[in-house]
């Protein structure tokens, strides 16, 4: 019975706290959130959130890629959208939803990765430039007859033509990146960090916030293996001492669960500032 209530105690709060942190995020990737814009967005243009006001957007650029949050789509376009009425722009970060892009490094075929180009809030394919990819196309975008409109590159002189095309959103780091540093991180690392702060995160800070992790998980692990194995001791020696015993293993249960949620924030904090 000791064990049982003992397998209760370590468990259930753990699985709770899994369960809640599982719900946030599929939610967070169900809705699509509702902003303001002190410029002009057209649907299918890359944005991402001023450096002022989180509640505005504004078109993503070459340098402000690891910055970027969604799409511009039609209110129409998403079954739910979280939105005040004084929010006119609405941002997708998953699903297939149109996408403004350019020829301006090829023809895209269906299958291709996407990334920013040249041009604010217009995609491109993705070579292996770019840190960050926004998705892949599902349509073929050559530039001739399927553009809505040119322009002139001012470093080339190159007409680059552009237009829409549907694209399966999913940011993500571009597989296909070069590190010019050379740093090597191990994949898996790689893209838990990034799922956590949205964005790529240099070498160092990986590392740091592994060992951040590993240490909290540790001592987390010390507490509840020291404190249910002199429990179980105390308890085979003391058998009438059990209530006070199971209190005593509780508190320790709530103190590891402390120490490992402060490891995560602090490892959140380490990826995401």
């Amino acid at each position: 019975m000791l064990k049982i209530n003992i397998l209760k105690t370590i468990v259930l709060p753990v699985v709770l706290i899994a369960s809640l942190c599982f719900a946030g995020v599929a939610g967070a990737q169900m809705l699509n959130k509702g902003y303001k814009s002190d410029e002009p967005l057209q649907t299918g243009m890359l944005v991402m959130e001023t450096d002022y006001d989180p509640k505005k957007v504004s078109a993503v650029s070459l340098d402000t890629l690891d910055r970027i949050l969604g799409v511009v789509i039609q209110k129409n376009d998403s079954p739910v959208t979280l939105a005040s009425k004084d929010e006119k722009v609405f941002v997708a970060d998953t699903g297939e939803y149109p996408l403004l892009v350019s020829n301006e490094n090829g023809t895209i075929e269906a299958g291709d990765y996407i990334s920013i180009s040249s041009l604010a809030g217009v995609g491109m394919k993705a070579n292996g430039l770019q840190p960050l990819v926004v998705g892949r196309a599902t349509e073929k975008f050559e530039g001739n007859g399927d553009s809505i409109g040119s322009t002139i590159d001012n470093r080339t002189n190159q007409t680059i033509n552009f237009g829409r095309i549907p694209v399966l959103i999913s940011i993500k780091r571009n597989p296909n990146f070069k590190d010019e540093q050379g740093n090597k991180v191990p994949k898996v690392l790689e893209r838990v960090s990034f799922s956590i702060a949205g964005k790529p995160v240099n070498t160092a800070r990986i590392w740091m916030a592994t060992a951040v992790f590993l240490g909290s998980l540790l001592v987390a692990g010390i507490m509840l293996y020291s404190g249910a194995r002199s429990s179980l001791i105390s308890v085979g020696r003391n058998p009438l001492s059990r209530s006070i015993i199971i209190k005593g293993l509780g508190q320790v249960v709530v103190m590891s669960i402390i120490v490992f949620i402060s490891g995560m924030f602090a490892v959140y904090l380490l990826l995401k500032v």
